[in-house]
């Protein structure tokens, strides 16, 4: 599907105090005006909200994210932060989550033949319980591969979202998703109906356009306690494997990594419409 114009309409107003209550109506709003809804999942009814903060390796500016926002790669190249906002002041403190990225505009939204590409893909999060930090000390089933939209390629959109964690999680995850499972023709859906995910609990989403060709800055190393582990080795390109999934069951990675979650309360909101037309790019 061709998915060229963002509407300023799609960044509507997202606050993530700890005491404040995000207007879910308004992220729905915006998963349905960005196609999201039907793209990625067949519905979306969310009971929380979360937010996603990017620290800029380059700027170490903070970007927290509104649904809709257009970052850059740069701004992207690093494991973001998240935390989970409740609505309801009887959540379950023990609670865990899974939490995924997928892209499903690879390699580009005029021909997303290799869609969902999956950037991240984790379970036992949990949440504090007054401050809504998302915290994981697991390894990942797939770890973060940062957004790189091809050159020539009009933006993506890059989708997270939170689950209820069922209890088989951590026995059924690896069996479907592990080291050795291609990230591409990747399928939310069909893995959340597998593995008893249920509907999806949060979200939100985030634009990235390919990197300016003039651009020179060098992203700093990453962090030694990232939110979420980053891809040992990633590579440019939203096309990275074989589009031919897996459904070998091999043992994921087993080295933990501490993934500590900090709260952002404030955003500034980015008001921008974005218009391209992109050739057809496979590269990765």
């Amino acid at each position: 599907m061709l998915f060229t114009l963002v509407s300023a309409a799609l960044l509507l107003p997202w606050c993530f105090g700890q005491t404040s209550t995000p207007d879910l109506n308004n992220v729905t709003t915006a998963f349905s005006s960005a196609h999201i809804v039907p793209d990625v999942v067949q519905s979306f009814n969310p009971m929380d909200g979360v937010n996603i903060s990017f620290t800029d390796p380059v700027s170490a500016q903070t970007v927290d994210v509104v649904p809709g926002i257009l970052l850059t790669m740069q701004q992207t190249s690093m494991p973001p932060d998240l935390t989970l906002v409740t609505t309801t002041s009887d959540s379950n403190s023990s609670a865990m989550f899974v939490v995924v990225i997928v892209d499903p505009d690879a390699p580009t939204p005029q021909n997303p033949n290799v869609s969902e590409f999956l950037h991240f893909l984790g379970g036992d999060f949990t949440a504090g319980s007054t401050s809504g930090l998302l915290s994981n000390n697991s390894p990942a089933l797939a770890e973060f591969f940062p957004p790189t939209p091809p050159v020539g390629s009009d933006p993506h959109r890059y989708v997270l979202l939170v689950f209820d964690q069922p209890d088989s999680f951590d026995v059924n995850g690896p069996t479907l998703v592990n080291a050795t499972t291609p990230r591409t023709n990747f399928s939310i859906s069909d893995f959340a109906q597998a593995i008893n995910l249920g509907d999806a609990i949060a979200g939100n989403f985030f634009l990235v356009g390919p990197m300016n060709a003039s651009a020179s800055a060098t992203p700093s190393a990453p962090p030694s306690t990232p939110s979420i582990p980053l891809a040992s080795s990633p590579t440019s390109g939203d096309t990275l494997a074989s589009p031919t999934p897996t459904s070998s069951a091999t043992s994921p990675n087993t080295s933990p990594s501490s993934k500590a979650m900090k709260a952002r309360s404030a955003i500034s909101p980015f008001t921008a419409a974005i218009v391209g037309v992109a050739a057809l790019v496979f590269q990765l």
